[in-house]
């Protein structure tokens, strides 16, 4: 769902409350429309602010500023068996169950600090039931673009293996993480052999999209400005080459460094609810790619991701400058 949908469906909601507060009061349901129209305003206050178990506990009014916040949905404790297998002995799964159940303590808007979120994704949205023959036009368009993965005759390239070297304890004394806290961001040549290894591997976007989004390669000053960032606030760069070098395939998009959880919530929901279990090349890249993630989500700590996040979003504020 895009930004300017979201935001239609929002005037939609005024455009009915005031025609429906017309028909009311013109039925003498109500005395006058801002009689009709308050009324009106009690029922949609109360649905932004009623729980539903659909979001987990949440309510709208919690999912909505938490987004807007960048906060995430992380899964309250009531609700961990409904996201993982109790009887699953997978050790991904067990780990989850543990963290949600011991609880971190509660975040603003009904949150939980811990790192399992989900997010709210509809697979389809109010356009597709008003407008049928607009969302298939739509869907027939993204058929072609993904036309040579589903070609019949396409014989899909060998998988290579992948096995991620395994990290060292993250956790830092509060002594560290204010010493990495005072430290000055700048220009270090200290990370120069990093940006050898790394320049030619990283995706950087050039959009706003979750999915389909273009991307570009950083720049080599880029690149050492985004090393020596991520440094700076605690990452650990041999960990993060020796996991590129463990990647079996070439692009690493900085996305998937900025908010690993995010995605690998959005990988492991695909492959449980659209791949076919069948096509044997396709679930072992996209498990591939989750334990990719999941690597990720361990050892880039959540202050190199606020800054990423940032540093990402002022490339594309000065592109879209640039291009104005």
């Amino acid at each position: 769902m895009s930004i300017q949908e979201t935001a239609l469906y929002g005037d939609l909601v005024l455009y009915l409350r005031a025609r429906l507060g017309e028909i009311l009061a013109g039925a003498n349901v109500y005395p006058d429309i801002a009689e009709a129209e308050n009324q009106l305003d009690v029922m949609i206050r109360a649905w932004f602010f009623t729980p539903q178990d659909e979001l987990y506990g949440s309510s709208p009014r919690d999912v909505i500023w938490r987004e807007q916040l960048n906060m995430g949905n992380p899964i309250p404790p009531d609700y961990a068996h409904d996201a993982f297998d109790p009887d699953c002995d997978c050790p991904i799964c067990q780990m989850a169950l543990e963290e949600m159940e011991a609880g971190a303590g509660e975040a603003p808007f009904g949150g939980y600090y811990h790192s399992w979120q989900w997010t709210y994704c509809p697979e389809s949205g109010l356009i597709d039931r008003y407008d049928p023959e607009g969302s298939e036009d739509r869907w027939l368009r993204e058929q072609v673009q993904f036309q040579p993965q589903h070609d019949p005759d396409h014989t899909p390239a060998e998988v290579p293996p992948y096995q991620p070297p395994a990290v060292d304890d993250l956790e830092v004394s509060p002594e560290e993480f204010l010493t990495h806290l005072d430290r000055q961001s700048g220009y270090d040549k200290r990370y120069q052999p990093y940006v050898e290894q790394l320049l030619d591997r990283f995706d950087c976007p050039i959009g706003r999209g979750l999915i389909n989004s273009e991307y570009r390669r950083l720049s080599r000053e880029e690149c050492l400005i985004l090393l020596d960032g991520l440094a700076e606030n605690g990452l650990d760069l041999d960990e993060l080459v020796g996991q590129a070098q463990a990647w079996p395939y070439q692009n690493i998009s900085l996305e998937w460094l900025a908010r690993p959880d995010r995605e690998l919530f959005m990988i492991t929901r695909a492959m449980e609810t659209q791949l076919n279990p069948a096509d044997k090349t396709t679930l072992i890249r996209f498990r591939q790619h989750r334990d990719f993630l999941f690597m990720l989500e361990q050892i880039v700590p959540y202050n190199a991701r606020i800054w990423l996040q940032g540093w990402l979003s002022g490339l594309l504020l000065s592109g879209q400058e640039a291009d104005a």
